[in-house]
This record gives structure tokens, C-alpha cells and sequence, in this order.
């Protein structure tokens, strides 16, 4: 299938708009979190230095200062800094209280709800894998340091009861555990509802393409292109069970003349009104189809050959629907439709060997039709 320059520049022009709003969403989710982070910075780092005099001064509470001063700075001037040095940074951030809290504190630490969130962040950064792959390290540097503090190589500054019952304790615990639970629930939330409202949006554009490549866009009937689809469909059925398949073919006596003499809106108005009178009046398992101008096409599938009487009476259903007048501009416009069939069934019409062969039979009754009609229109204007 060949795509032309401009829907090849749509497309690419669809994916920019997706990607910029995906990144316009992802700044806004960072924001939030520094905006959190920040606020909830100086209380994080008053709780852990609350913890001097249980533990002493700790390596981890210099790497808290730093972190968070830096955090503080970029929290206030978010704007001046782009995405990738904002994620770099909360990866780094998560890294430090990462490693640093399961060093100096093993299971009393927040260490282990940090490093959740900084492969979160990681993944962001540098792609999935990169996480995958982080995943694993972080699993076998916990392991590592979870063996050393179980063979004693390694221990707490504070005898874990005392810790657990310390003011300090809960502090670090409400600031240092819940905030990476809120961090990556906020931002887990915002990208998921984006990538649902993009999902949804990218739904509608493929509805509305699959709308414009199959439908004809004044009547809403499908196109020629789609008739040829549904006919060879329908041929197939009828060589494997037997079926008729009908196609019916009609043109409007007089639309050129309305449509040369009160302009192409009434025009449009005629072909619209008698694509919906033939709607009204067929069958749900008809496809009806505009295949240019003010030409129709009708195919219809049965699984027996309806009589001749039954094919006359939808024929004159259909000539009496079109022929109703509509109201354009204070006048009445209506027109008649030339209607001709043909029938095929793979094992009783062996002249018809295919699509081509079974619209030229259709084409030519319903000239035929129109014939008729024109001579029976000039001999009642004669009388």
C-alpha cells in the first residue's frame, strides 16, 4: 500500500504532537514531585538529625544535607532546569538515600522503599532495561549488606528497640517511608491517566482515518473501495454455501439539473436525502455504497433465490423513498432513481465468472431502466 508525502507528514507531525505532550505531561508529574520533595525536605532532614543524640552524627546525615539543599535549590527554580537534569537528579537523590540508609541501617532504614523509587526513576531515564537491570544490582547489594549485618560484620549505630520506641525513629519512618510511597504513587498516577487519555485520543484518529479511507464523507455510505471489498466476500460465501449474491445498481434522473441550476449545496442536499431513503427502506444486512456522483450501489446477500415479485417490490421501495421531495431554499427539489440488477450464484449463473462481469449486467438493466424512464417521461409530455 502506497502512502502519499502528506499522510506520511501527518503521521510524523501526529507522533511530534503525541511525543510533546507526553513530555509536557512528565514536566508537569517532576514539578509535582519537587514541589513535594521540597516541602517536605526541611521536616525530612529535622527528623534525621533528630537522631544525634541516640546514634551520633552519621555519614548518611551528610549525604542528607547535600541532597536536600540541592534538592531545595532545584525545587525553587524547577523552571530554569529541563527534564533529563530534573530525572537525573531524583535518580541521584534516591541513589544516596539508597545505599547510604541500607549501609548505616539495614531493615531500620528507609532504604528499601527508596530504592523502589529510584528504579522508577532510572527506568524513566534510561529505558526499561536499564531498570531491569538496576533491579538486579540494588537485589544484590541489599543481599549483601543484609549477610553482613547478619554475620555482625556490619551493625546499627542504636540498639533497634531503642530506636523503634525514639520520637526520631517515627519521624525518619513518617517522612522517610511514606514520602517515596506518595512520590511514586503521584507520578504513577499522572503518566497513567496521560497514557490513557492518549490511548483514547490515538483511538479516535484511528476511527476517524478507517472512517475516511472506508466511507464516503458526504453521505456516510461506504465507497467504491469498500463495495469491491464486500462483493469479493460475498462471492467467496456464495461458492461455499450456495447463496445468491444481488448487486443493484442506481443512478438519479435530474440531479444534474438541480445541481447546474440551484448550485452544488442543493445538490449535496438531494444526494444526502436519497442516501437516507435508501437506508430507510433496505434491509440492516444491505451495504449500500456511493461510488461517485450520483451513482449507488446496493449489494445484497440471500441464502436462496428470493422470486422475481420480491426483487420488484424492493426495487419500487426504493424508487418511491427517492423520489420524495425535499425543501431547498423555499422550493421543492426531488429527482427519480434508474434502478437495474444482477444476480449471481457460483453454481447457477455460470456467465458471470466474476465481479467485473456481474456489475456490467447491473449497469446495463439499469440503463435500460433509465431508457425506459426517459421514454416514458417524453410520451407523457407528448400527450
Amino acid at each position: 500500500m502506497h502512502c502519499s508525502w502528506h499522510t506520511k507528514s501527518m503521521k510524523v507531525l501526529n507522533d511530534v504532537d503525541n511525543f510533546t505532550s507526553w513530555q509536557r505531561v512528565l514536566i508537569q508529574a517532576v514539578d509535582k514531585i519537587y514541589l513535594l520533595l521540597g516541602v517536605c525536605a526541611l521536616p525530612a532532614l529535622l527528623a534525621s538529625l533528630s537522631r544525634i543524640p541516640i546514634t551520633g552524627f552519621q555519614v548518611s546525615m551528610v549525604v542528607h544535607i547535600i541532597l536536600i539543599a540541592a534538592l531545595i535549590y532545584i525545587a525553587i527554580r524547577r523552571k530554569h532546569f529541563n527534564i533529563q537534569i530534573k530525572l537525573y537528579f531524583l535518580t541521584l537523590l534516591s541513589a544516596g538515600v539508597t545505599l547510604v540508609g541500607l549501609y548505616n541501617w539495614g531493615l531500620l532504614g528507609n532504604g528499601f522503599l527508596w530504592s523502589m523509587m529510584l528504579i522508577v526513576f532510572i527506568t524513566l531515564c534510561f529505558g526499561l532495561k536499564q531498570g531491569v537491570i538496576w533491579a538486579i544490582i540494588l537485589t544484590i547489594y541489599a543481599t549483601t549488606i543484609g549477610a553482613l549485618y547478619v554475620s555482625g560484620t556490619i551493625t546499627t549505630q542504636v540498639a533497634p528497640e531503642t530506636y523503634v520506641t525514639s520520637y526520631s525513629g517515627w519521624a525518619t519512618a513518617l517522612f522517610g517511608s511514606l514520602l517515596p510511597l506518595i512520590v511514586v504513587s503521584v507520578l504513577i498516577g499522572t503518566l497513567y491517566e496521560t497514557a490513557k487519555n492518549m490511548i483514547y485520543k490515538l483511538e479516535e484518529q484511528r476511527i476517524k482515518i478507517t472512517t475516511l479511507a472506508e466511507r464516503d464523507s458526504l453521505t456516510g455510505l461506504y465507497n467504491a473501495r469498500m463495495f469491491h471489498e464486500f462483493i469479493a466476500q460475498s462471492l467467496e460465501r456464495s461458492k461455499r454455501h450456495n447463496s445468491w449474491v444481488y448487486v443493484f445498481n442506481m443512478d438519479l434522473n435530474g440531479f444534474k439539473t438541480i445541481n447546474d441550476q440551484y448550485g452544488h449545496q442543493a445538490g449535496d442536499l438531494i444526494l444526502k436525502h436519497a442516501a437516507d431513503q435508501m437506508l430507510k427502506v433496505t434491509r440492516a444486512e444491505d451495504t449500500l455504497c456511493r461510488v461517485g456522483g450520483d451513482e449507488f450501489l446496493m449489494l445484497s446477500d440471500y441464502p436462496e433465490k428470493p422470486d422475481s415479485a420480491k426483487v420488484k417490490k424492493l426495487i419500487n421501495r426504493l424508487k418511491s423513498a427517492c423520489s420524495t421531495a425535499i425543501t431547498y431554499d423555499n422550493v421543492e427539489l426531488s429527482v427519480t432513481v434508474s434502478v437495474g440488477y444482477a444476480a449471481y450464484n457460483a453454481n447457477q449463473t455460470p456467465k458471470l465468472k466474476n465481479d467485473d462481469d456481474i456489475l456490467k449486467l447491473a449497469d446495463r438493466a439499469m440503463y435500460k431502466d433509465k431508457k425506459e424512464f426517459s421514454a416514458q417521461r417524453k410520451a407523457e409530455r407528448n400527450v
